[in-house]
């Protein structure tokens, strides 16, 4: 049982609080603990029992109530993208509601539909025998054709981020240990079906360091033993900074894929801290000279010179790496010196082979017979590295960063598939699913009947299938794939999942209504006796036919029926039931 704690003497903590309305709940630790202090000790039905064993019934009894007895209060809500498709969550059991949302926040009802799935599609020859193929491309949506920018699903990515730095600015001929306020992203973009990953300094604590980029799918070999990975990649040689315009680096298109080079320092008036004091100096940033709109400094100390005075920059080579891992990317994107390094720079996280271009290679490279046979899964990794450091400063949203570039990913099996394959390299795509998403679906088309011929009969609808009068749209779910699939008319429209857990998620999800607090007992009493070889039979049935009655009493006080919304139903329904 629960009790008031501090809110019975101070109820001003408990309004002003967030924890509102959770005194009808008791958590899993509490029943557990109460079990074990009032069930389990001497001339009791259990003389002793570890706690280990009461978790696992208790957590069983949580898990089982959860189904059929208590209040089912989890649901999300998203707005349907263009794939027609949303994700099941993650402790999902079964649906309780789905609907979608009006402009006024009214929710309708999506129903079901039987008519359609969306079935794995097997792989076929023209004379329809099945086809096993040898080099088969393994990756799903390998040539990034179905992105705009940022990638999706089963293409997994190290965040893309924005960073601000610190801001003042000194006058001519001080120091100054911090960079101007400016922002810039850093990460990894789709341009053209072309990964392309973009590098800048960045700084932690007065040290300028790098970053390295990932982009992973994770891909079934569980009946494969050989693969063939191979890749086009560009990477950037380093470029050493001159005082003079330069023409900056260039991939083998001709496209400019870093900045110029140099800073020019540049006159004005403005705000920061100088000396310790607040105070509008003389402004001494440097700026980039190809556009000459940012505010970028030389953060290690170096004395500000005067106006007009051009720095160089150093540009930093860039890496490409694209191999295979038993683990995916790290979402850690630090090169060293930084003291939280991630693992993306380095060769220690392709533990099965890879590939490598550095120092502005660029061109095609194959890897044959990685051998994956002691695997069911790996990832295919690609990782991006440009070492950044504090011979290579600047800061600016656009002008001083490098690029590289990864296109045409390869994964093959070596040798003939030994297991059925899919027809789809598009995640689990059937042509079944593919037709019904781009047709407008049925409840879309009904016939409303008003016409010369139907109207004297004063919009009598013979004939109409129930199940598709109305416009709401359709679904259906896909547990194979854990996919919801909506009907073409949900496009764009929010959409909500009302759903049953099993409650075993976070340790505040894991609690029991006090009114279902005696059948939580009960059931993991009987668990604990039902496990034990000298427990009496007769005593296993008595607390089974407790267990029961227990869970029935919590039912009937769950479903919570109030006269008042009963009579309000029947109301409703007045042309058909008279009260």
């Amino acid at each position: 049982m629960a009790y008031l704690s501090s809110y019975q003497n101070n109820q001003k903590e408990y309004y002003d609080g967030s924890d509102l309305g959770n005194y009808q709940f008791c958590s899993l630790d509490d029943i557990i603990n109460q079990f074990m202090f009032v069930y389990v000790g001497d001339e009791k039905l259990i003389n002793n029992v570890s706690r280990t064993d009461v978790t696992f019934f208790a957590q069983r009894a949580l898990s089982e109530l959860s189904f059929d007895t208590f209040k089912s209060v989890k649901s999300q809500q998203i707005q349907l993208p263009p794939s027609l498709t949303m994700m099941l969550p993650h402790d999902y059991v079964n649906y309780t509601h789905v609907s979608r949302v009006d402009s006024s926040g009214i929710k309708h009802p999506i129903y079901l539909t039987n008519s359609t799935s969306n079935p794995f599609q097997i792989r076929q020859h023209d004379d329809g025998t099945y086809d096993f193929p040898e080099q088969h491309q393994l990756l799903q949506n390998e040539a990034f054709d179905l992105y705009d920018g940022i990638l999706h699903n089963p293409w997994s990515q190290s965040s893309n981020t924005v960073t601000s730095t610190a801001s003042w600015v000194g006058a001519a001929g001080t120091k100054f240990a911090a960079y101007n306020t400016s922002a810039y992203s850093d990460g990894v973009k789709v341009e053209g079906g072309i990964l392309t990953f973009r590098h800048g300094p960045q700084v932690a604590a007065g040290i300028a360091h790098g970053t390295a980029c990932a982009v992973w799918q994770q891909i079934d070999v569980s009946d494969i033993d050989y693969v063939d990975v191979s890749a086009f990649a560009e990477t950037t040689a380093a470029l050493a900074g001159d005082t003079a315009a330069t023409s900056g680096v260039t991939n083998a298109a001709g496209n400019q894929v870093s900045s110029l080079p140099y800073w020019t320092v540049a006159s004005g008036t403005g705000s920061g801290n100088v000396g310790g004091g607040n105070a509008t100096p003389y402004t001494g940033n440097f700026f980039a000279a190809d556009s000459g709109t940012s505010n970028a400094g030389n953060a290690f100390g170096n004395t500000i010179p005067n106006a007009g005075v051009a720095v160089a920059a150093n540009i930093p080579a860039t890496t490409i790496r694209v191999g295979l891992s038993t683990n995916p990317g790290d979402n850690k994107k630090n090169l060293p010196p930084y003291h939280l390094p991630g693992n993306n720079g380095g060769t220690g996280i392709f533990n099965i082979g890879y590939l490598e271009w550095t120092s502005g290679e660029a061109g095609v490279k194959e890897s044959t017979q990685m051998d994956v046979r002691q695997y069911d899964s790996v990832y295919l990794l690609v990782t991006s590295s440009a070492p950044w450091d504090n011979a290579n400063w600047g800061n600016s949203p656009e002008e001083l960063f490098v690029k590289s570039f990864v296109d045409n990913i390869s994964v093959m099996n070596s040798y003939s598939a030994t297991s059925l394959q899919e027809r789809s390299t598009k995640a689990g795509v059937s042509s079944t699913w593919e037709n019904y998403k781009a047709s407008t679906p049925s409840e879309s088309n009904n016939d409303n009947y008003e016409d010369d011929t139907y109207w004297p009969v004063q919009g009598e609808r013979y004939g109409l299938e129930p199940s598709h009068a109305h416009i709401n749209g359709s679904f259906y779910i896909d547990d194979l794939r854990g996919k919801i699939h909506f009907s073409s008319n949900l496009s764009g429209k929010d959409v909500i999942l009302d759903y049953i857990s099993d409650s075993l998620g976070t340790a505040d999800e894991m609690k029991v209504h006090k009114f279902a607090e005696e059948a939580m007992y009960k059931w993991i009493l009987h668990g604990v006796l039902a496990s034990r070889i000298n427990s009496p039979e007769h005593i296993i049935r008595r607390i089974k036919k407790e267990k029961f009655a227990a869970t029935r009493n919590a039912k009937l006080r769950l479903s919570s029926l109030k006269t008042n919304e009963i009579t309000q139903a029947l109301r409703d329904r007045s042309k058909w039931i008279k009260h």
